[in-house]
């Protein structure tokens, strides 16, 4: 995001996962690995993490649950269909560190979320 030119961007994606990455997505999102490449993922810091609806089970029993109570259905879908999409925010740091630091950055987040569910 950062392209060190003073102007602050977001951009926002619908990033596609297939069945067979979406336990790796859940294990990168919940921070359930015990290293990651990406150099912006500081494990101590996890605790700052915040959940806007906290999972309570795997995604993959979530998304089952789903099924099952007749919320989504995937009857007529093709058998390599996208079951899993990921909404992704990308906020240059710099524009939070700017605006209030990590306080705004939640309230940022919280108001983006909510946009999500009231869009979806």
């Amino acid at each position: 995001m950062a392209r060190n030119d003073g102007v602050d961007r977001t951009s926002v994606r619908n990033l596609a996962v297939s069945d067979k990455a979406v336990g790796n997505t859940q294990q990168h999102n919940e921070r359930e690995k015990d290293s990651y490449r990406n150099p912006d993922i500081i494990p101590q810091r996890t605790a700052w993490n915040i959940h806007f609806k906290k999972p309570t089970a795997s995604y993959t029993d979530l998304f089952s649950q789903l099924e099952t109570a007749g919320t989504i259905s995937t009857r007529g879908l093709k058998p390599d269909a996208t079951h899993y999409c990921e909404l992704v925010f990308d906020v240059n740091s710099a524009y939070f560190d700017n605006h209030g630091g990590y306080e705004f950055a939640k309230q940022f987040y919280a108001d983006a979320y909510q946009a999500a569910v009231q869009i979806v």
